[in-house]
């Protein structure tokens, strides 16, 4: 699912995910309805799915979190310190 042997790299969602948390890293928290602005951000070239796919994955590793309508960047436990 993450890496598609046939693909190129940075058609993966790892490494689109990457790239997320990147941007969200930077802005600490977007407002989810300006989401989609986030991935024509990012690389509207690649179908929406795989973003789809990407913030799903970051949400299940807790590394995004939904707060108030926002999506939120959660960092490592040592790394807000």
């Amino acid at each position: 699912m993450l890496i598609d042997k046939d693909s190129k790299p940075e058609e993966t969602i790892l490494y689109l995910s990457a790239q997320i948390l990147l941007k969200i890293k930077k802005l600490e928290r977007i407002k989810l309805a300006l989401i989609e602005n986030l991935y024509e951000e990012i690389d509207e070239k690649q179908p929406y799915f795989k973003y789809n796919l990407a913030l799903n994955f970051l949400y299940l590793i807790d590394k995004l979190k939904i707060e108030g309508g926002d999506l939120v960047y959660v960092p490592k436990k040592n790394e807000d310190e």
